[in-house]
């Protein structure tokens, strides 16, 4: 079902959701928004489908900890990095 409202862009550059159509939503809801030409998709993130930084990270840090890297190396290693890469900052 379409469910169809106005709105606008305040001086601040807020859009204002209609309160009907945020009933189901909560202070701190997080969005996603897509734009494509002047068309613009707004859609709630689920959290729970959402991994945290120790998930997204436990692959690397468990080879981390099989490999023979020192903290030590960090800094020649991201030395190779920006001379590959052209960012010398």
């Amino acid at each position: 079902m379409e469910d169809i409202k106005f709105t606008k862009l305040s001086s601040k550059g807020q859009i204002v959701i209609p309160q009907d159509m945020r009933k189901d939503f909560e202070i701190g809801t997080p969005f996603i928004i897509m734009r494509h030409n002047d068309t613009f998709l707004l859609r709630k993130i689920k959290l729970s489908k959402m991994k945290s930084w120790e998930e997204v990270t436990k692959p690397l840090r468990e080879s981390i900890k099989k490999s023979d890297l020192k903290e030590s190396d960090i800094p020649d290693i991201l030395h190779r990095f920006r001379k590959k890469h052209g960012n010398h900052s």
